[in-house]
């Protein structure tokens, strides 16, 4: 069982492996690398689209596309890429460095205001995918040393003890996951229009109470038609846009 904590442990924080990419895939990925270092960025933010849709849980692509949509200047689309990317990868420093300048020129920042910056960074060092293997691991293990401990009463102490342990991790990682949803909650979205409308209801009879510029992040509460109940994450406000208006992430 400490063997499993250990690779449960060791998987978490090592780092990731690229599958070797087929020859197709190669020659997209040299194709759209030819079209960026041309300064066809808008070219370029296509070929990245159409590679990152056939391979959506790898972070080197979404960060792609998104430098290639930001230097094209869609800012709204890149940040979605930046985020994408994080969200995978969170310790890549070049992920991190451009979702937190790209943020900024939408008029947010990365990290919450009155948190370090350092302890921020810790805070996200691990991605949601991470952590939930690790708690679960972490509950697993506890089940199974709680067991064994009441199926060999001469090991029961030792094997006490461990659980306790397993269980420590399990709350641990529990809390922390948890935490983390706290922070980039589930259910977000940018805007990706040049401009929405915030408004009092779905539809644009009902007043516009703010508009929301682009690159601005929200998290999706809800439906109706072809409007989004949502919050932004920097003011608080709650209010109805046009679906259109945002991408999910």
């Amino acid at each position: 069982m400490k063997i499993a904590l250990a690779a449960a442990l060791l998987l978490a924080f090592a780092p990731r492996v690229r599958a070797a990419p087929t020859a197709a895939v190669q020659d997209g990925l040299s194709a759209a690398r030819g079209l960026y270092d041309a300064g066809r960025y808008a070219d370029a933010a296509a070929a990245f689209t159409t590679l990152a849709a056939a391979a959506p849980r790898d972070a080197a692509l979404q960060y792609d596309l998104g430098d290639a949509l930001f230097k094209a200047g869609r800012l709204g689309p890149a940040i979605v890429g930046f985020e994408r990317a994080f969200e995978l990868d969170p310790r890549d420093s070049d992920v991190r460095e451009n979702l937190t300048f790209a943020l900024s020129r939408a008029g947010e920042e990365l990290v919450p205001p009155g948190t370090p910056p350092v302890l921020f960074r810790l805070f996200t060092e691990l991605s949601e995918r991470e952590l939930a293997g690790l708690h679960w691991a972490a509950a697993w293990a506890t089940l199974l040393l709680a067991a064994a401990a009441l199926a060999l009463p001469r090991r029961r102490e030792i094997l006490r003890a461990w659980a306790g342990g397993a269980a420590a991790l399990w709350m641990f990682f529990g809390l922390w996951w948890m935490g983390l949803r706290a922070v980039l909650p589930p259910g977000r979205g940018v805007v990706i229009a040049a401009k929405a409308e915030l408004r009092h209801g779905p539809g644009e009879a009902f007043d516009v109470a703010f508009t929301v510029p682009e690159g601005r992040r929200v998290r999706v509460l809800g439906s109706s038609g072809a409007w989004l109940d949502v919050g932004l994450l920097k003011e608080g406000a709650r209010g109805w846009i046009e679906a259109s208006a945002i991408e999910r992430l």
